[in-house]
């Protein structure tokens, strides 16, 4: 299982995301980083465990269309051994150009923002271009076109976001993942949202799940290193 750090970053500096309230998410406070600079808390995370991906969500471009391409282009070339899943609240074409041209970053379109269901499309043999789809899920309704939810529109690699869980010391939502692996099981599901222990972690990879994004629960110490050492596996594709 591919266990995947999650930072959200707004106005700069890396915050705590809690239930998918984001005018109320306050500076990052943890026991593996005394910092809220980005770059700090990437190197220091990388320290405590050599993670080979990292997800961020760029909450100024989620809410405002606000894109911030070169702060990803210096966090790559700061660490050459890091691949960066990334949502930028991709709508349309224009805001996926942006992006385009940066090795090692994957670009992760949310449901939530997403217009433009075409690009969806954009795959082929070139695997960092190949998008990575983010079911967003709020409040017990999906978010975004309708079409998305379909399964033909499914990437290879998706996300079920669990918005509601995020920080909230709920645990994922298994029943929801359950329904999604059961209607694709070609695609690599990723857990997000909700993940508070290790337990939840052998649970998920007891349902044969991709991997899960985790902030809170690292951040807290509730999740060891020799969890996530036991749990991961090593991979060629990011």
């Amino acid at each position: 299982m591919n266990i995947i750090p999650v930072i959200d970053i707004r106005d700069g500096i890396v915050v705590h995301a809690k239930g998918g309230d984001r005018a109320n998410y306050q500076p990052l406070t943890s026991l593996l980083t005394s910092s809220v600079i980005p770059e700090d808390v990437i190197g220091d995370l990388l320290v405590w465990y050599p993670f080979q991906q990292l997800y961020i969500a760029d909450l100024d471009a989620i809410e405002k269309g606000v894109h911030h391409p070169q702060r990803y282009k210096n966090i790559l070339t700061a660490f050459p051994r890091l691949n960066i899943w990334l949502d930028a609240g991709i709508a349309e074409m224009q805001d996926y150009l942006c992006y385009s041209d940066t090795s090692r970053l994957f670009l992760v379109l949310g449901s939530e923002t997403l217009k433009d269901i075409s690009l969806l499309e954009k795959s082929g043999s070139d695997v960092e271009k190949q998008p990575i789809l983010s079911l967003d899920k709020k409040s017990g309704q999906l978010l975004g076109h309708g079409a998305i939810h379909e399964s033909a529109y499914w990437t290879d690699r998706c996300i079920a976001m669990s918005l509601d869980n995020i920080g909230a010391n709920q645990g994922p939502d298994f029943e929801w993942l359950k329904l999604l692996m059961e209607a694709k099981q070609s695609v690599g599901w990723y857990a997000a949202g909700g993940v508070r222990s290790e337990e939840d972690l052998e649970e998920l990879s007891e349902m044969g799940v991709a991997g899960a994004l985790i902030a809170s629960a690292l951040h807290t110490g509730k999740i060891r290193k020799s969890a996530i050492k036991k749990l991961s596996r090593d991979i060629t594709l990011p």
